[in-house]
């Protein structure tokens, strides 16, 4: 198991805490694999529903591995605010994508409609940044 390092510009990552190789994070990964290729597949005529499809897929990859990197780190290491800030950024990054494909192909928005989808989107990332990076309290 590795330690702590006291190198501020090293990696510090600490032992997986005898847990070995995750079936359901493989599971998931196949299932968003399969999921993401069959979208590709079927929607290969419309550039954009790809482009979100791969985007999607790659931001979720990303996620996953930044969270699971997140859960090793050493608690109060500069790495591991890193990873959060990552964590932070792919999650907006995957909720303003789906914000836009659902005002970009829900068809005929009502301008009310169209705002309260972007006003959600916003909440969620002002809410996301004030859980994760607010140490107030703590």
């Amino acid at each position: 198991m590795s330690q702590p390092r006291s190198n501020p510009g090293e990696t510090a990552l600490v032992g997986d805490g005898g847990r070995g190789f995750s079936w359901t994070l493989a599971a998931g990964l196949a299932f968003i694999t399969f999921n993401s290729g069959m979208s590709m597949y079927l929607s290969r005529d419309d550039v954009a529903v790809v482009t979100f499809a791969v985007t999607s897929y790659l931001d979720l990859v990303l996620l996953l591995c930044c969270l699971w990197l997140y859960e090793r780190a050493a608690a109060g290491s500069a790495w591991r605010e890193r990873l959060k800030a990552s964590v932070w950024t792919l999650t907006m990054l995957l909720t303003f994508a789906f914000a836009y494909m659902v005002v970009g192909t829900a068809g005929r928005l009502t301008l009310p409609v169209a705002i309260l989808v972007w006003v959600t989107a916003a909440a969620t990332g002002i809410g996301a940044f004030t859980t994760f990076f607010d140490q107030r309290g703590r």
